[in-house]
């Protein structure tokens, strides 16, 4: 009952699924749209190359369920020709896709046929999709003129032949809401299950399969050949995967070991579905001992741990990795065990532990299991270890004694041979030690002992050597040696050091200035003698040395001592003096000193410059950032001055006016050199100062008057000068150089000029201005540091004809010398050539000059004033004196550029 329920729930549950993704699966007498085709043969459509979606609206002519098309039933009534029946799926906003097509050729009419579609042809539907049909030539399908308002279809005559999966926009098409109900429908099959064609089995591999490796390829087959299958694999696990495409089962990393049974399920459109299994099985490959079992010997007196096999255990997976250990020993005994070999990650050994147990006489062999695994299959072997009975080394002559030569014992000299023997072992190793320590002699394996220095300067008259012999296994010992050495030196002795206190040197000492004699005594008459001295710190090895002979210590040769710089490492220093006889040394100490000393400030610079403005006392004039060095540290420096007209602060070597000092005094000077002097309270030194004063602009211009009057007729000559001005600055130098300027931007032109020494001159004519008017401007006097003085000039323009008295001595300036002159000559045959190729134009163009007939009345009020001013009538001509000004009348057309400025338009 268990397995019954179990089987009815995975139905329901695969009815839900079908369900919720297509519908209902079709049944084998589900049929959608005209249940009767042939009482529907009343019309049939006259627009030939017609397509028709039917019932788009409506669920007659709609599919209800998921399935396949097995039948087609329609009328045909009046034409014959090929026919597509088709099955069209909306995808959304009027547009379908066709989801497939059966082909008919109708060849016999005003009948109900019914065409049952080959397996092969079936088209797969789902719930929603819609029947149509199709024919390029005259609609066959008849239909009747019935229904209620929800009956619709579209139309359309551009389809065209189509093939499954086009799309088309029905949306687009022609919609008839003409109840009509079309002679055709579709019987549908509920098609068939899918299966797995391969599944219910196992395949075996070996735990060495790489990765990604293809285990398996899952196969599935369903009879409706147009259905579309899904596989999933519904074994959840993280070593296999499945590509549903493809059905391929790879391994995703390594192979568990043992068997997996995958769970695989496809499934149909529809969702009819399958399952199956398929077992993975994995197969292990065990390791291998490759060079057990194996023996060895070991004496009974070992005592430190050591490697006595190396395991050769591999695995032919390269995915294993193989581990060793001791699993046994017999007889039991923890004296053994495995381990990895040092520096090596795969290499294990069979050891001996420190200090064994082990006893020849009471267990001469033991068996060793050595267990090597995979982590899955455990392999063994045996590794014998015997043990050997060890005999110890015995001496042969030694205690002894032995006399020898201090003057021809050297460095290698044999002094002694011991002997040893063992009845087991070959080969012995010595070692020593000796009283008093330090003694100059070794020993060899070889049991030769041999001298390690010059034996004639060593004082002390004897040795005793403690020898040992080990086999390798039992060390014997100590046997005593004992070596008088005969004829020994006395050695020189210091007999002035050391001293109670120290020797003081001055820094900046001669080279090579005596320091202290070293003096010695010898009872070994007639020996030379070598000094050495050593410093600490070692930097006085490079200030002071000695004779080797005489053993006087002196200053250095090359090298000066300065205080200041040694005393960043030390002011004393310890000197440790040697003296040989070429057999023994003698050692003592002396300390020096060093004492600082003065020394003078010194200028990096012989000349020092700055430079700065006249100014009031105080004033600074800048620093000339002398750079002194003093050797002494902490020294302090104050600067002084020999200038009266200068101060200089002692302490910065900032230097300020010690009176008010004014370039545009007569004989004040603007270059000063000075003698300045750097001193640290005791020793000093000089430098020149150069300090250069730059004049100030300090005065402005004064006119000599704030106004001027000059006289001019129309008729005076350009060039005349007319009048001067004058001003007066109160500097000195450049800035008392002055410039004049006339402002007539009034006047409208430049008609008067000033030269550099004020004098006035008339620039441009006068000739346009009248008699008795006065003609102002404005005259400015300008030094070259931009300050500046005006004053108020009138050019007067007398009422009579008397020229005005001038005291000017200037010629007049000639019409070409003027540049103003050649400007606008030059503007004025430009404008010249212009007029007459435009008068030649209207000559050409119109036979004449088209002038304005324009005539003016001269205004009474304006009647004395016969002159028009230049800017408003570039053309005047002479009208004349007449006798009524009121009707005077004058034909201005041919001067006519511009209106009068004082005349009244007519």
């Amino acid at each position: 009952m268990a397995e019954w329920g179990s089987y009815f729930l995975q139905f329901c549950i695969f009815l839900m699924i079908c369900s919720h993704v297509n519908g209902q699966i079709c049944d084998t007498n589900d049929r959608d749209g005209e249940g009767n085709p042939d009482s529907k043969d009343n019309d049939v459509d006259s627009t030939p190359d017609l397509a028709l979606l039917l019932d788009a609206t409506d669920n007659e002519y709609k599919i209800k369920c998921c399935g396949f098309v097995d039948a087609w039933e329609f009328y045909a009534k009046s034409n014959t020709g090929t026919l597509a029946l088709q099955v069209w799926r909306p995808l959304g906003g009027g547009t379908y896709e066709l989801v497939g097509q059966n082909t008919y050729s109708v060849t016999n009419t005003n009948r109900e046929i019914r065409y049952s579609v080959p397996v092969s042809e079936r088209i797969p539907v789902k719930n929603g999709d819609f029947i149509g049909f199709y024919t390029s030539g005259n609609p066959i399908v008849s239909y009747k003129r019935e229904g209620d308002s929800t009956d619709g279809w579209t139309s359309s005559t551009s389809l065209g032949s189509s093939t499954a999966g086009d799309t088309f926009d029905w949306g687009s098409a022609t919609s008839f809401t003409e109840s009509r109900e079309y002679a055709i429908n579709v019987q549908l099959d509920p098609g068939n299950s899918p299966s797995f064609t391969n599944l219910g089995t196992s395949v075996t591999f070996l735990d060495d399969t790489a990765p990604n490796s293809l285990l398996y390829t899952v196969t599935s087959i369903d009879l409706d050949s147009s259905d579309i299958l899904t596989m999933t694999m519904t074994t959840s696990t993280t070593s296999f995967t499945f590509d549903a495409t493809t059905g391929e089962v790879r391994n995703s990393g390594l192979l568990p070991s043992g068997s997996t049974t995958l769970s695989f399920r496809v499934t149909d459109t529809c969702g009819r579905q399958s399952t199956g299994s398929l077992t993975i099985v994995v197969q292990n490959i065990a390791p291998v001992i490759h060079n057990l079992p194996a023996t060895c010997d070991l004496s009974e007196d070992h005592t430190t741990e050591q490697l006595l096999y190396t395991i050769n255990a591999t695995d032919s997976s390269s995915y294993d990795t193989v581990t060793c250990s001791v699993s046994s020993v017999s007889p039991a005994t923890d004296n053994f065990f495995a381990r990895l070999n040092s520096g090596s990650t795969t290499d294990y050994g069979v050891y001996v532990k420190a200090l064994p147990t082990l006893d020849y006489d009471t267990t001469r062999q033991y068996d060793v299991t050595v267990r090597c695994t995979d982590s899955k299959d455990p392999v063994t072997g045996t590794f014998t270890v015997y043990i050997s009975r060890n005999n110890p080394p015995v001496f042969v002559n030694l205690q002894a004694t032995t006399r020898i030569p201090s003057v021809s014992s050297t460095t290698g000299n044999i002094i002694y041979t011991v002997n040893s023997t063992d009845s087991d072992s070959n080969q012995l190793y010595y070692n020593m030690t000796c009283v008093p320590t330090g003694c100059p002699f070794t020993i060899h394996n070889s049991g030769e002992v041999l001298v390690t220095s010059d034996l004639s300067s060593h004082t002390i008259p004897g040795y005793d050597l403690y020898i040992y012999v080990s086999d390798g296994n039992t060390l014997v010992g100590p046997r005593t040696l004992t070596v008088i050495i005969e004829g020994i030196n006395s050695a020189p002795v210091i007999s002035n050091l050391p001293l109670s206190t120290p020797v003081t040197v001055q820094e900046n000492s001669p080279l090579s200035s005596s320091v202290y004699q070293v003096l010695i005594t010898d009872v070994d008459v007639g020996q030379n003698h070598t000094f050495q001295v050593y410093s600490t710190p070692s930097i006085g090895s490079t200030l002071f040395s000695i004779d080797s002979t005489t053993g006087l210590i002196s200053t250095s040769s090359t090298q000066n001592i300065n205080y200041e710089t040694v005393s960043a490492t030390s002011t004393s220093y310890q000197l440790t003096v040697t003296v040989s006889d070429g057999y023994d040394t003698s050692t003592s100490t002396l300390t020096v000193s060093i004492a600082d000393k003065n020394e003078a400030p010194v200028f990096g610079k012989e000349t020092y410059a700055i430079s700065g403005t006249e100014g009031a006392a105080g004033t600074t004039i800048g620093n000339p950032s002398f750079d002194v060095t003093d050797p002494d540290v902490g020294a302090t420096q104050t600067y002084s001055i020999d200038c009266s007209s200068f101060n200089i602060n002692p302490t910065t070597g900032v230097v300020t006016f010690s009176h008010d000092y004014d370039l545009d005094v007569a004989g004040t000077a603007t270059s000063v050199t000075c003698v300045v002097t750097v001193s640290d309270g005791d020793l000093t030194d000089n430098a020149t100062l150069i300090i250069t004063i730059n004049d100030v602009n300090d005065h402005t211009p004064i006119m000599g008057s704030s106004s001027y009057t000059f006289y001019a007729s129309p008729g005076t000559g350009v060039g005349t000068v007319i009048g001067q001005i004058s001003a007066t600055d109160g500097d000195m130098g450049s800035f008392g150089t002055l410039s004049y300027t006339l402002d007539q931007i009034s006047l409208g032109n430049e008609y008067f000029g000033v030269t550099t020494s004020g004098d006035v001159y008339v620039k441009s004519t006068l000739l346009e201005f009248s008699s008795g008017i006065t003609l102002s401007l404005t005259a400015t006097a300008r030094d070259l540091g931009g300050l500046q003085d005006t004053a108020a000039v009138s050019v007067v323009i007398p009422q009579s004809t008397t020229a005005a008295p001038t005291s000017t001595t200037d010629r007049h300036v000639t019409f070409w010398e003027d540049p103003r002159n050649i400007a606008w000559v030059t503007v004025a045959s430009v404008l010249l050539c212009g007029l007459v190729l435009y008068s030649s134009y209207l000559i050409v163009r119109y036979g004449n000059f088209p002038c304005v007939k324009t005539s003016y009345k001269l205004n009474a009020s304006k009647v004395n004033t016969t002159r028009l001013p230049h800017h408003d009538h570039p053309k005047r001509t002479q009208i004349g004196r007449k006798k009524r000004v009121s009707e005077s009348r004058f034909d201005w057309r041919p001067w006519e550029w511009s209106l009068p400025k004082y005349s009244e338009r007519v």
